[in-house]
């Protein structure tokens, strides 16, 4: 795979997440692992994997994807979507992702599941708008009973906001609009301690109950064990999960006073949407390597799985190492393992078509 419409880069370790780009949820089976980020030039390009596993990446605009393979007419249409989102990053891509969804260019059991996740995550939002108010008013008014109806809770909630508006510097209306924003932001960690139902944390499971299937798979038969990929793969997914848990809790520690937050977002918004978004960053990519796992058959098809798995293994920029308060491993910022291949027929051809119809069905377990 070589010409001017496919330059292959040496193999860089990304700085930043930005340049690493957000992993895109393709059906193309040549597309397996790409990334998206915005262009030192313009518009999106997709950060591409060496599809023969050795060192190097191709960047591409969608000429080069389609000089590469026949994209499907889900990824064109999700392409086109996300080369208009305001900004690249997991949580427009995901927005993006479930609006190409609803169209049913990937079927209807993924309609059926992008209709699921985005009531969820009205809930999610509703919730954590929820506590914020309930901890706001427990904050600002301390020594009245705390109500016990929702409505009451709102109402009490708004008072309080016009209450020190003024002593922020901004409208009741416009506090009211503030909160709301947390909310949403923070609505995929939970804002509750102990929530295991938001999505990051019910992505944190999954990756949990996938490293444990894959280890009792190990255990039960140590020939599973191709050349040590599989247990490569289950300390890269245990290192994920404890960065992850430890984020997570970060995240949430950041809205235990919802004064001190809404005062930090009327100073620094951008500095709380970042910290907001430091789960999703630090879990891009992951749910694809859990699904892969979880939908292969125990019986016949895991050991292809973890051929398919390695390449995917998110490795963490640089710019990680400056979040001092989430413990992060060290090797997480180095390439877990690598699968190396002489062709891509398993991934063309005829066998291209069952390997959409799967990673179809990827999309309809996505959280």
């Amino acid at each position: 795979m070589t010409g001017t419409t496919l330059p292959l880069a040496e193999f860089h370790h990304p700085a930043t997440f930005a340049s690493r780009g957000v992993a895109v949820p393709f059906t193309t089976p040549m597309l397996a692992g790409a990334r998206v980020r915005a262009s030192q030039r313009d518009g999106i390009e997709l950060v591409l994997p060496n599809p023969s596993g050795s060192d190097g990446i191709y960047i591409l605009h969608w000429p080069g994807v389609r000089a590469l393979c026949r994209p499907t007419v889900h990824d064109t249409m999700l392409f086109r979507r996300l080369s208009r989102v305001p900004a690249i990053n997991p949580a427009q891509v995901r927005e993006a992702t479930l609006e190409v969804a609803l169209a049913g260019h990937a079927g209807r059991g993924v309609v059926a599941a992008a209709e699921a996740a985005l009531a969820y995550g009205r809930s999610q939002q509703l919730l954590a708008h929820f506590l914020l108010s309930t901890g706001l008013v427990a904050q600002l008014d301390s020594d009245d009973p705390p109500p016990e109806q929702p409505v009451d809770i709102e109402r009490r909630a708004r008072a309080a906001l016009y209450r020190i508006a003024p002593w922020l510097g901004r409208s009741g209306l416009q506090l009211t609009f503030c909160l709301a924003a947390i909310a949403a932001l923070f609505a995929p960690a939970g804002i509750a301690a102990g929530d295991r139902a938001a999505r990051i944390p019910r992505l944190l499971t999954r990756l949990r109950d996938t490293l444990a299937d894959l280890l009792q798979w190990l255990a039960a038969d140590p020939g599973n064990d191709i050349g040590g990929l599989g247990r490569a793969i289950a300390v890269a997914i245990r290192r994920a999960c404890d960065s992850g848990e430890a984020a997570l809790a970060a995240t949430r520690s950041a809205v235990t006073d919802p004064l001190a937050v809404l005062k930090q977002w009327i100073a620094d918004a951008a500095g709380v949407r970042a910290t907001a978004m430091r789960c999703e960053w630090l879990l891009d990519g992951w749910e694809r390597v859990a699904l892969l796992w979880l939908s292969a058959n125990p019986l016949v098809s895991r050991r292809v799985a973890l051929l398919e798995m390695a390449p995917l293994i998110p490795v963490l920029p640089r710019e990680v190492a400056a979040w001092a308060d989430i413990s992060i491993h060290a090797d997480t910022m180095r390439q877990a393992c690598r699968v190396t291949s002489r062709e891509d027929g398993w991934r063309t051809g005829g066998s291209a078509f069952a390997l959409i119809e799967r990673n179809e069905k990827l999309l309809a377990m996505s959280t």
